[in-house]
Parts: C-alpha cells; sequence; structure tokens
C-alpha cells in the first residue's frame, strides 16, 4: 500500500530540478562526445586519447563521433540542439569560439550556448619565418618589417582560425602591417612559407616543424605563451619582446547549456581524474600539449576571456562576420 509519506516524497522528488533529482544516476547509458571535425586532427587524438579513462571513470561507454563541416558549426549546433542532459558532449577549442564570431551562420553562440564542462590541455603557437627574410629573432624581424608595411605575407589554416588572429594581434602589438593569405588548413599555410610564397606563420608546433627548423628550412622565431615552453626549449617567448603577448590553443570538453550542475561537475571530476593519471600525461606531452584540468567555472572564464580578446582584434583589424 502506498502511504502519504510516500506520495508526499515522491512528489517532493519530482519537484526537484533534474540536476537535483537525476544527478546520483548520471550516467546510467553510453555517452557521446562529439568532435566537430574530421578524424585525426588535434582534437580528435586528443579525445580519442582521454576516451578509455573517461569511460572508465565515469562507469559507462564513452563514443567519439566526428560530425565536421562548416568549420565546426555542423558539430556544435548539433550539440547546441541536444537534451542538456550530459549524454551528449562536445569537444571544443578556441575555434569554437572564433568560429562563432567570425561566420554570420554559425549559428551558435559559444558563450550562450554550451556549458563549459572541462579543459583538458594547452598548446603554444610558433611563430615561423622564411629564412630568406633577414631576421632572427622577433625585435630583428618587426625592425625589418615596420619600415615595409605591406611587403611581408603571413599565412593561416583560414579566416577567422585561431593562427589567423594570433597573427592579427602580433601585427596591432608590434605595430606592423602585413599582408593576410588564407589557406585551406595549417598543413598548407606551413608549406606555403616553407616554398617562400608567403613568409610567416603561426602555427601550432609539430615534429614536422621541428624537423623543418632543425635543417634551416624555417626559423622558429619565438613562442605564444606567456613565458618559454618546455614543449619548445629554448625558443624565446614572444612576450620577451612584446610584454603582455599571450596565446594559447586549448582543448576541452562542454555540454548543451542548461546541462545541471551536478551533472557537469561528474563529468569535470571524470576528466581531471582521468588527466591526472602519469599515462594520460604522458601521451599528452608525446600529443604536443600540456595538461590543464580545472574546475568548470575555470574554463567557463577562460571561454569568455578568450571570446573577448578575439572580439578586440577583429575590431581593431576591421574584420567583420561573413
Amino acid at each position: 500500500m502506498i502511504s502519504r509519506r510516500h506520495l508526499v516524497g515522491a512528489a517532493a522528488l519530482s519537484s526537484l530540478p533534474f540536476g537535483m533529482a537525476r544527478a546520483d544516476g548520471f550516467p546510467d547509458k553510453p555517452i557521446r562526445l562529439v568532435v566537430p571535425f574530421a578524424a585525426g586532427g588535434t582534437g580528435d587524438v586528443l579525445c580519442r586519447t582521454l576516451q578509455e579513462p573517461l569511460q572508465r571513470f565515469l562507469g559507462q561507454p564513452v563514443i567519439v563521433e566526428n560530425r565536421l563541416g562548416a568549420s565546426g558549426a555542423v558539430g556544435t549546433q548539433h550539440v547546441k540542439n541536444a537534451a542538456p542532459d550530459g549524454y551528449t558532449l562536445l569537444q571544443v577549442g578556441n575555434s569554437t569560439v572564433t568560429t562563432a564570431l567570425m561566420q554570420k551562420n554559425a549559428g551558435y553562440d559559444a558563450i550562450k550556448d554550451l556549458a563549459p564542462v572541462g579543459n583538458v590541455a594547452t598548446t603554444p603557437m610558433v611563430f615561423l619565418l622564411n629564412p630568406s627574410v633577414p631576421a632572427t629573432t622577433i625585435a630583428e624581424l618587426i625592425a625589418y618589417d615596420r619600415p615595409r608595411p605591406d611587403q611581408l605575407e603571413y599565412a593561416s589554416a583560414g579566416r577567422g582560425s585561431l593562427g589567423h588572429l594570433t597573427n592579427e594581434l602580433f601585427n596591432q602589438m608590434a605595430g606592423l602591417k602585413m599582408v593576410y593569405v588564407p589557406y585551406q588548413g595549417s598543413s598548407q599555410a606551413t608549406n606555403a612559407v616553407l616554398s617562400g610564397q608567403v613568409k610567416v606563420v603561426i602555427t601550432t608546433p609539430s615534429d614536422a616543424i621541428n624537423s623543418f627548423v632543425g635543417s634551416g628550412q624555417l626559423r622558429m622565431l619565438g613562442v605564444s605563451s606567456p613565458e618559454r615552453s618546455p614543449l619548445v626549449p629554448g625558443v624565446p617567448a614572444i612576450a620577451e619582446t612584446l610584454p603582455g603577448f599571450s596565446v594559447l590553443a586549448w582543448f576541452g570538453i562542454a555540454a548543451p547549456a542548461g546541462t545541471p550542475a551536478p551533472v557537469v561537475a561528474k563529468i569535470n571530476d571524470a576528466i581531471n581524474r582521468s588527466v591526472a593519471e602519469p599515462a594520460m600525461q604522458k601521451k599528452l606531452v608525446f600529443l604536443g600539449m600540456t595538461p590543464a584540468p580545472g574546475s568548470a567555472a575555470a574554463f567557463g572564464n577562460l571561454m569568455r576571456d578568450d571570446q573577448k580578446i578575439w572580439m578586440r582584434v577583429m575590431e581593431q583589424a576591421h574584420l567583420s562576420p561573413e
């Protein structure tokens, strides 16, 4: 027989917000982690590296699913429109923020439509120069280029990419005026500098780039982290010449806006425990990344700060959404 006490208890439970009523049972089915880019990219490799420890700590399978298109907007819209229950997650990075700013029809707002869950790792950008330019340091490059506006070109993986906006930030802080040449992907942009078609590119480091630098085919003048990075030993920070210059590529996980805080907290805890494992940390360093776990709130602040920086850079560079 159902007593009045049981009925009152059930009514009270049903009146609780979703997060309070259901967080204790989460997760009870597989979780999908959407990567909004093709398999094999940095974000995809990171998620597949995180997959095993994450599902071990969550106690449910984590299925990595690639939904690419429109510079990440297709996959991001898919997650934005998913049920805010923690079972559909999104791999996010700087491009999640910049694409929404640079595309008129991106279909989402990175801050309003997504709930930050946790950061996983960061990596610096490196400033690469074709050796035909007579400069071996950032200071020498600035001194060379400042009296020659519109004579040096810089490449990036596409309009609105992190490399594009980072180079615009560099130009603004250094007082330079380079000509922008967009390419379809970071490898094409780097190859353009290798061939001398373009003279500058700011991109993420890799073994291939290190090889080109070691053979003298490229010069690595600086790293974008606020201080020198152990990932590229011996390379000066751009901030040593331009105080305050700081850009890091970050890679994290988000959920649809409205996902209950207790559910977010459970996933965040699983991310942090995964990243804390020595084996995972070694894998991240091998990928050229620095482990950077933390709270969901801190990750949200990072995303908001990133948006403010690039909005300011776009305004000063007279860049508008297309």
